[in-house]
């Protein structure tokens, strides 16, 4: 029978439900800004109802059962609110922006009318709601955005100026708990801000690494292209000099490969490249960098590696790619492959460390294809360049 699960062990589940209810219905099509309002509107009612939890304990404690069933009254708003979204986005229905508003505003009231009055400054929430309006209502929608905050300061001021009464339960607490619990209504808004603005910066920071990735990907492999191998050798260089730590690079070439794009046209060629690349992500370390450099052509980094050491690695490549024939539309297409192998010297940049690279993977195919050549020995049959 299986251990019972700890709570550190139930946290990444309940992290990736938490994240997949944030994300869900985010449109990916959609630009950066129209997310994050996606994203902030399925946070909305899931952080008033945790306000609201986070105080019916307090009242409850406090023994004042009328501010602790003014909780209660509140709870059912966001529920419905976090029913109501996640029912629209399963369906595929665009979120409804302004309503993530209402239900802070509905929720603040019905704890206000339900027995708090504005005697614990609750009101105050509609200022917090006005500060977070754009984050939740896309800058786009100007009428959306204006109507919202208007209507946030109008209850505000009609709040401030004309107070609803607390019920007399709550008028009979000391002035001491009073000051309290004034206290713990500004500090909660300002976690509730701190939290929004946090959210939406996060949110940020995950939008620029996506597009950071998706520029340094190739899309028919999933392979790192060109932009990912100058920076992951920029980065294997500068750690040479730091530490002296050997590097190897290898460049592979499929044999015959027009033949195929020719022969069974593109879309076999397709998959045939997608084939071999995840050949070449299976027979590589993590710490190796793998990427796609041109139409049949990849380039191997291995860290920390010998020349010996990435000979060998690149023909246990070289015999998968010629033992694994890839399935194109029912078929078996064979392919073979030729790789030139380098390793870094103090005398190298990287213009000179593709050549020597180079020079090897052209000494392969001069050799008779689907072999593996090191530098030394293409200077010896090519000559120095």
């Amino acid at each position: 029978m299986g251990q019972p699960l700890t709570v550190a062990g139930r946290f990444p589940a309940i992290s990736h439900a938490v994240r997949q209810w944030l994300e869900l219905g985010v449109d990916p099509e959609l630009s950066g800004s129209a997310r994050r309002c996606q994203f902030i509107t399925n946070a909305t009612p899931a952080l008033v109802l945790l306000m609201v939890m986070f105080y019916f304990p307090i009242f409850l404690g406090m023994g004042n059962w009328t501010l602790a069933m003014s909780c209660v009254w509140q709870a059912p708003i966001p529920l419905i609110g976090i029913a109501w979204f996640r029912w629209r986005q399963r369906c595929g229905k665009s979120p409804h922006y302004w309503k993530a508003c209402v239900i802070c505003q509905a929720t603040t009231l019905v704890g206000i009318t339900g027995g708090q009055g504005t005697l614990l400054g609750t009101h105050f929430y509609f200022l917090l709601f006005f500060l977070t309006a754009p984050l939740i209502v896309p800058v786009s929608d100007q009428r959306g955005m204006a109507i919202t905050c208007i209507v946030c300061l109008a209850w505000f001021t009609l709040l401030h100026y004309f107070p609803w009464p607390a019920a007399p339960q709550v008028q009979a607490l000391p002035p001491l708990i009073l000051k309290a619990l004034n206290l713990t209504v500004l500090l909660s808004g300002s976690a509730i801000l701190f939290v929004a603005l946090l959210g939406s910066e996060l949110f940020s920071d995950v939008l620029e690494n996506r597009i950071q990735q998706m520029a340094a990907t190739d899309l028919l492999t999933g392979l790192g292209n060109r932009r990912r191998f100058y920076s992951a050798l920029a980065q294997l260089q500068a750690r040479f000099e730091r530490e002296q730590r050997p590097f190897c690079l290898a460049m592979l070439d499929l044999d015959f490969f027009k033949r195929i794009n020719d022969s069974r046209g593109h879309d076999v060629g397709d998959e045939v490249l997608r084939h071999v690349s995840a050949l070449l992500r299976d027979n590589v370390r993590a710490e190796d960098q793998v990427c796609r450099i041109g139409g049949e052509e990849f380039a191997i980094l291995f860290a920390d590696t010998t020349a010996a050491q990435a000979f060998a690695a690149c023909e246990a490549i070289r015999q998968a790619i010629a033992h694994s024939p890839a399935n194109a539309e029912g078929q078996a297409v064979s392919v073979t492959a030729s790789l030139g192998v380098a390793a870094w010297g103090a005398s190298h940049n990287a213009q000179s460390f593709l050549a020597a690279a180079d020079r090897a993977l052209y000494s392969a195919k001069r050799a008779g294809r689907n072999r593996v050549k090191r530098h030394k020995e293409s200077e010896t049959s090519l000559g120095t360049a």
